[in-house]
């Protein structure tokens, strides 16, 4: 049976041991699966030796996933991985989520591609609530907005940092000056610290001063002997 070519750069190119093929034998199944069950959700799909890959438009990344996850010849039920890419300051954005099934030899790669001027695209929290944190990490670095985020928040990054430190556009100096406090939370910058609080306590004297019973009046005093101070 042929093997299932992907329209990618040769290995060598990306530094890589292996073609980016896979033989219609291990991924075969799945790919006519997907088909059928996607159809025109499916775009540039390629396989290499242990994973099936594809593109599918932002809007309607959630829809994809929970026919991955819940259509039971799939069963992709295990989110491993949600990570961000960005092309560059010309292109565009993609979260590309992981996805393992016990039913299928490969993996599945789907790549979800965001608008870079409106970076928005459905959460996928409603399907795997552990995709929390890997939403908020890729708002906090990327800026992408995940719609339907019941805690949508800098995970990383100050709340008042304006910036995302991931992006291709991203220039240390200017960016980080853009926020208010420089990308530092204000409390802690040591211009900002109220020490008085701790002056107070160390300069008050309110402990009762007395000597255990058994201790000489050396000791109470503050001095203790060699003696004294060992175990008997």
């Amino acid at each position: 049976m042929a093997d299932l070519r992907g329209s990618r750069p040769a290995a060598d190119a990306l530094g890589r041991g292996r073609p980016l093929s896979g033989p219609a034998t291990t991924a075969g199944a799945l790919v006519r699966l997907l088909h059928e069950r996607l159809g025109d959700d499916l775009r540039e799909l390629w396989t290499d030796e242990d994973t099936v890959e594809f593109q599918v438009d932002g809007a309607r990344n959630a829809d994809v996933l929970t026919v991955l996850r819940d259509d039971p010849d799939l069963e992709f039920f295990f989110l491993a991985d949600a990570a961000a890419v960005d092309y560059g300051i010309d292109a565009h954005f993609e979260v590309v989520y992981h996805l393992f099934s016990w039913k299928h030899p490969a993996w599945v790669r789907v790549r979800a591609r965001v608008d870079r001027t409106e970076p928005r695209i459905p959460t996928v929290t409603t399907l795997w609530e552990g995709a929390m944190f890997h939403e908020r990490e890729m708002y906090d670095m990327m800026g992408i907005v995940f719609e339907g985020n019941r805690d949508l928040r800098r995970i990383y990054m100050s709340p008042d940092y304006r910036s995302f430190p991931q992006r291709k556009d991203f220039v240390l100096p200017d960016d980080a000056a853009d926020s208010a406090s420089a990308g530092v939370n204000p409390l802690e910058r040591p211009e900002t610290w109220d020490l008085s609080r701790f002056r107070d306590e160390l300069t008050r004297s309110t402990a009762p001063t007395y000597a255990p019973s058994g201790l000489s009046a050396s000791a109470e005093a503050g001095e203790i002997s060699d003696s004294e101070s060992r175990p008997r």
